[in-house]
């Protein structure tokens, strides 16, 4: 098959541990089956192979990780979970990130990766000066990615592409007031205007960019899983084991709701201590084994450091039960979880806990891959039921619809991204 070839700008791609590298991975991996010759340009990452094809590596400035060396913090993890402590009060803890989100709106501009914009603009013209490309994709977050693509496909004349994994002004996570969210909607219009379409990870998401920019092709695409990621796991654990992968958010993402119900189920002799194992994955989050403490949950609970994505993915696939926390409030409705596809694939229950209504939701009922739960009596129930289960069986049983989950691999990603590549060649 005769390709065309698309130059790829990403900050996050594997192994960097970050959601974003999953979607630009499966991209660069799975476009080539759909007639697409990918190349990357991308920042330096450790553990990363070196005789990659089709990967430039750039340097970086990140601006965050020289504040916090400066410091004396470790430049791996998020700012305001380094100074949060194990459990400050949630005034204080407000408090501390309102600080932090108003001093990174008055120096990090449009995000702490500007230092990038001008170092993935050279790598791109040097790429561009040795080879012919058809097109251009840029991935989100970082919007900076953004802003440098847009100076490539300006100069280039390029078909640009620019897939919005969150929203840039409209940013459902960010604190920042609303002087800077003007100044963010400004610099995203002056961006995005010049693309030649504009992609996302949900519905939702779709129209609120629609809204936005009635003239250009907007596409809603879904993350997916890598297929051939799948198989890992040689068992199921022999214990009753509730496994989280991913990050945390203090105060948002909250196991608490989790911890009582264990606590309570447990005290009342319905659950037995010895049998139960809740394996969470964490980057530093101190916070999360002071509230275990907290509720007398210590003694089930392990925290396991993050490591090779491989051994997360093998957590997922062997464990009894996959833990997703939902962020709540109207602004998730329309946000999918990167995690949630890699729990689809893993043919595992998933227990959501929080939120309401939207396409979490939505995508539970529809695959039949787990249950939803929004109170602590709901909590406990599907807990005491899987737990049952598991004491008769020996498992808790799978009943997702693996025809539909299939539909969500990176294969079906890689396919949609090409068709609106071809469109935007086509000049449609």
């Amino acid at each position: 098959m005769l390709r065309r070839r698309v130059l790829i700008l990403c900050y996050h791609f594997p192994p960097t541990p970050s959601v974003g590298s999953v979607r630009a991975g499966g991209l660069a991996k799975y476009l080539p089956e759909a007639g697409w010759q990918p190349t990357v340009v991308t920042p330096r990452a450790a553990g990363r192979r070196r005789d990659l094809t089709g990967v430039v590596e750039t340097g970086d400035r990140d601006m965050a990780v020289s504040v916090k060396r400066w410091l004396g913090l470790r430049p791996d993890v998020a700012l305001k979970d380094s100074i949060s402590g194990e459990a400050p009060p949630i005034r204080e803890r407000r408090l501390r990130s309102r600080l932090i989100e108003i001093a990174k709106s008055l120096v990090a501009y449009p995000d702490s990766n500007r230092g990038w914009i001008t170092i993935a603009q050279r790598a791109a013209f040097h790429v561009l000066r040795e080879q012919r490309f058809d097109a251009l994709i840029t991935t989100s977050p970082p919007p900076s990615v953004h802003v440098a693509g847009c100076r490539v496909a300006t100069a280039s004349r390029l078909p640009w592409v620019a897939d919005l994994r969150d929203l840039w002004s409209n940013d459902r996570n960010t604190q920042t007031p609303p002087w800077r969210r003007r100044l963010d909607h400004r610099l995203e219009r002056a961006t995005l205007r010049s693309a030649s379409a504009l992609t996302t990870v949900s519905w939702p998401f779709a129209e609120i960019l629609r809204d936005m920019y009635p003239r250009i092709g907007v596409r809603p695409i879904l993350n997916g899983f890598d297929p051939e990621e799948v198989g890992l796991a040689k068992a199921l654990t022999s214990n009753f084991t509730l496994t989280h992968t991913g990050r945390f958010y203090q105060g948002l993402l909250d196991p608490e709701p989790l911890f009582v119900a264990l606590a309570n189920l447990a005290g009342a002799g319905l659950l037995p201590r010895e049998r139960i194992r809740l394996r969470f994955f964490v980057r530093h989050e101190p916070w999360v084994a002071a509230l275990a403490r907290r509720h007398g949950v210590e003694d089930i609970l392990e925290l396991i450091p993050w490591g090779p994505r491989e051994v997360a993915l093998r957590a997922q696939q062997e464990s009894q039960v996959l833990v997703l926390l939902h962020w709540g409030g109207p602004t998730e409705a329309g946000i999918y979880t990167g995690k949630v596809f890699e729990y689809l694939a893993a043919r595992r229950p998933i227990l959501m806990i929080g939120g309401g209504p939207g396409v979490l939701h939505d995508l539970l009922a529809e695959t039949g891959a787990g249950a939803h739960v929004t109170d602590q009596e709901a909590l406990e129930r599907q807990l005491l039921a899987w737990w049952r289960e598991f004491s008769e069986r020996g498992y808790v049983a799978w009943r997702g619809r693996d025809e539909l989950i299939e539909g969500y691999s990176h294969r079906r990603m890689a396919r949609e991204f090409a068709a609106v590549l071809e469109e935007v060649c086509a000049g449609r």
